[in-house]
């Protein structure tokens, strides 16, 4: 290396087999001293490939690994592909491929890029959800919560994708706003973050921005609900990026109110939740969902009515957020309720602005006291009754205030008396306290072919038995595939096109399933599959033709990735010894004895979990990372797991731009990295995205930039090369250098743990240009400091400086494996001069300076006029400066 600069893909292509080889990224997962689980999101496997965005999250998340493995920690950093979803299959059907042969191409193209971004990944332990080893334990997973009364099949509202023609979940649709970002939204797209501008917004598919409709359908649920609590509490034992605890908070939306009871004459009461019980008596009428049960009982709406109704269920138009436009719609149901403390007849209205799946479906109308309201009275002149003082006239007041217009509560303040109202409602047996959740249960069911098949079988005859197994698991009929039998093999279709959705429901459609029935998923086509023996009776049953969620996928893929090498354990635990554990026993003595070590082995293993550090994208706040932390308390309570939080760590990382624009393949500046490292190397690459600004924020992505930071790695490369070849003895201290060298330490070691990584090479940048001043012989400590600091951002360029000023070329011993350098505090305070400020000959401020900081009369002119001591006798600007280095300046006036 002294007489020849390396060429650095060779160098990169050398070092990378090396380690892998000597297996120096993979962790003894049995026997480690500190284990450290270092997670990043594992990546979607697109037909394109990785792009700069990939390399962006991986590189962050890997330079923290490869400080932590340096800092005496045994780092697990596993990685794997997330294949399964509709992204994969839209791409099949547009190419004519099936998704399953698409897939292995991808596979191959990802790892090998994987593998050039210089990533300490532990290549024994990867996974693939598409995998029937893997996607084998995702129904297991099913099959555990079905069991534990937590997944049911239901009819309800949901979001449907007309395009994608398959339901998606809440925390898919978002929000489609000409000024807003996108968030995610409710069905409908309204959003509960806290931001009901009055703009129009279109509840719209994550994947293809078309407009979401909503359909009555019976679909799997996960009762996430019943966990919303502990979700909501346990964010204050999780150290993670603020930002993300702020967006699952809102998205859990715990709300403490009322709920009130409405006497009607549609037949049964109206319940509706509020949280502003102060304004009860402004009530002037109700509105209530197409979708309000109480309409099902009602035989003589007018015509006009279920005009509405009809088309509110059936239009792409109550896709839109009318909860937050101007104008909303709604029709006169023809019927009243019954005010419970006026006794007054209030209009029961219908609106498709009021949602069915969030509150009670109903809300009470009070226009002097609610935008919303006050646009929807003054449209259909309504009464307008003022019950909180201090608005003005013609428009709706939302403020505090004393009580007015309220009988009893008259005098009262609001919202200070609204604990005090709530005691009084509860005690007249008008309402009661309630608490209510934005978050709705998790709907994970697909009507799309490339995903895992739910492992349910649904029986006729076990349906029609009141005292069925399938009825007292919540199934109505429904009914496990036995363990032992998992996995439910994906069958290879080709035909696997999604058919779209059929007047009937899908419930009539499970039970009565025909080759290209509409409403199904294409796995109905196949009647092979289909086909089955009922688990219970022994009678004939029929599959679920839907397929999972990819969410449920990726849920729980950190679980696996310690022992993806373990084929009858589905993740580490203490205790699958427990009979309770209920994992599947083979059947021949030869798998026992294997099923018995796995589980030896596996409590072994559980010490690499929780994860301690995930670093990922904010954008998967409320779905990754809230159903993962669902699933983990799921398994928590069924005794799988000693945790009940997945992840002790998260850092959210920033989005890159290009050129100053967004990326996209539209404008045709998507970043394929294969080309800048093939130009550049892996460690320019790295480097630079590191470089671009704070990691939690993103950056700029620009070749200018990358070409700086090559040259700064070459000037790395020359320095050391130039060091190296300088004959006679090493200096063995230059006192101001050690200062830099400790100084530079300690900065870079700082920034490294708070994951500030721009700041961290600023500082590596400042310490080459006190080395390269440096032209006589430096001590190899000097060197060998400033490639400890740079091996995480450059592994390559690193091993190869480190290899070469080795002593002994016998053994391997790699600058990966190598102790962090310390630095020593007494060594880093820089020698201070004291310099007396005078004016006119007098000292009137005496102000410390560093060694450096003294020479420069400019910067000590600035700080002595900045003092407030001297301002006070200079009246003028100096006619005259002394300066006299190092001991004082004095301004003459």
């Amino acid at each position: 290396m002294k007489n020849s600069k390396p060429k650095t893909r060779e160098m990169e292509e050398k070092w990378t087999k090396v380690w892998e080889e000597k297996k120096i990224y993979q962790p003894d997962l049995k026997n480690a001293k500190n284990p450290f689980f270092n997670l990043m999101m594992f990546p979607y496997p697109s037909a394109e490939g990785l792009h700069v965005g990939n390399v962006y999250a991986f590189t962050g998340a890997d330079v923290y690994g490869r400080f932590m493995r340096m800092n005496g920690n045994d780092v697990f950093e596993p990685i794997g592909l997330d294949g399964f979803g509709i992204h994969s299959e839209n791409y099949a059907l547009k190419i004519g491929k099936n998704p399953a042969d698409q897939a292995k191409i991808s596979e191959k193209n990802f790892y090998r890029q994987l593998k050039m971004i210089g990533n300490s990944f532990d290549w024994a332990h990867t996974v693939e959800t598409y995998d029937p080893e893997y996607y084998k334990w995702t129904q297991w997973i099913f099959l555990k919560l079905f069991k534990a009364g937590l997944a049911e099949k239901r009819k309800a509202p949901v979001n449907w994708c007309p395009s994608c023609k398959t339901v998606l979940a809440d925390e898919q649709v978002i929000q489609k706003s000409k000024i807003k970002n996108k968030i995610p939204a409710s069905p409908a797209g309204r959003s509960n973050l806290g931001d009901e501008e009055n703009e129009e917004r279109m509840g719209v598919c994550e994947r293809c921005e078309t407009p979401v409709e909503i359909k009555d359908l019976e679909q799997w649920f996960f009762k996430i609900t019943a966990f919303a609590d502990r979700l909501l509490e346990d964010l204050k034992k999780i150290d993670w990026s603020e930002k993300v605890i702020t967006a699952q908070r809102n998205w859990i939306g715990r709300k403490t109110g009322t709920m009130l009871s409405f006497e009607s004459e549609l037949g049964s009461p109206i319940e509706v939740f509020t949280t502003r019980p102060d304004t009860f008596h402004g009530v002037t009428f109700i509105v209530i969902s197409p979708y309000h049960p109480v309409l099902s009982s009602v035989k003589n709406l007018e015509n006009d009515v279920l005009e509405y109704i009809e088309k509110a269920k059936s239009s792409a138009e109550k896709a839109k957020d009318k909860t937050l436009k101007d104008e909303k719609t709604g029709v006169f149901s023809g019927y009243f309720a019954t005010h419970p403390l006026s006794g007054n007849k209030i209009p029961v209205w219908i609106a498709d602005y009021v949602l069915m799946d969030y509150g009670t479906g109903a809300v009470m109308g009070v226009p002097a006291h609610d935008s919303r309201d006050f646009d929807f009275a003054k449209k259909y002149d309504l009464p307008i009754v003022s019950v909180i003082g201090g608005g003005k006239e013609g428009e709706a007041y939302e403020g505090s205030g004393e009580i007015i217009n309220s009988s009893e509560w008259n005098g009262w303040e609001s919202p200070q008396d609204i604990p005090k109202i709530i005691d009084w409602l509860e005690k007249k047996g008008i309402g009661s306290k309630k608490v209510s959740y934005h978050l709705r249960d998790w709907l994970i069911s697909r009507q799309r072919y490339w995903g895992a098949p739910i492992p349910m079988i649904f029986c006729d005859k076990c349906a029609r038995l009141p005292s069925s197994r399938g009825e007292a698991s919540g199934g109505q009929g429904w009914q496990a595939v036995p363990e032992e039998d998992l996995p439910v093999i994906l069958p290879y279709i080709k035909n696997f096109k999604p058919l779209g959705i059929h007047s009937r429901h899908s419930a009539e459609l499970s039970r009565s399933p025909s080759s290209g029935q509409a409403g199904e998923a294409p796995l109905s086509q196949d009647k092979q599959f289909i086909e089955a023996k009922c688990p219970n009776c022994g009678g004939v049953g029929r599959r679920e033709t839907d397929v999972c969620d990819t969410f449920l996928d990726s849920s729980w893929y950190f679980l696996r990735y310690p022992v993806s090498d373990f084929k009858y354990i589905p993740f580490p635990s203490k205790n699958w010894e427990n009979p309770k554990s209920q994992i599947p026993k083979p059947k021949t003595d030869r798998e026992i004895g294997n099923w018995k070590l796995e589980i030896g082995n596996s409590a072994q293993r559980a010490a690499w979990l929780p994860v301690h550090m995930y670093i990922g994208g904010a954008e998967h706040s409320v779905l990754h990372l809230l159903y993962s932390r669902f699933i983990a308390k799921a398994l928590f309570d069924l005794g799988f797991l000693a945790f009940d939080e997945p992840f002790s760590k998260f850092r959210a990382h920033g989005l890159l731009i290009k050129d100053g624009g967004k990326m996209s393949k539209s404008r045709g500046n998507v970043v394929n990295p294969d080309q800048y490292i093939e130009r550049f190397g892996t460690d320019a690459l790295r480097t630079y995205l590191m470089f671009l600004g704070p990691f939690d924020q993103g950056g700029d992505f620009r070749d200018a930039g990358i070409e700086g930071m090559e040259r700064f790695l070459r000037r790395v490369d020359r320095l050391i090369n130039y060091q190296t070849g300088l004959e006679g003895d090493k200096k063995k201290q230059i006192p101001s250098l050690d200062r830099t060298m400790n100084k530079t330490i300690k900065e870079v070691t700082d920034d490294l743990q708070g994951l500030r990584y721009n700041t961290a090479i600023a500082h590596i940048m400042e310490y080459v240009n006190e080395l390269t001043r440096e032209k006589s012989a430096l001590d190899e400590e000097y060197l060998k400091n400033l490639i400890f600091l740079l091996a995480p951002f450059a592994p390559f360029y690193s091993e190869e400086w480190f290899q070469s000023l080795s002593e002994d070329k016998s053994t391997f011993n790699s600058v990966h494996l190598h102790k962090w350098p310390e630095y020593d505090p007494e060594n880093i305070i820089e020698d201070i001069v004291i310099m007396a400020i005078q004016v006119n000959g007098k000292t009137r401020d005496i102000l410390e300076f560093t060694t450096a900081e003294s020479k420069s009369e400019a910067l000590v002119k600035e700080r002595a006029l900045a003092s407030e001591k001297v301002k006070r006798h200079m009246g003028s600007e100096p006619k005259k400066v002394i300066y006299v280095e190092g001991k004082i300046i004095n301004f003459v006036v």
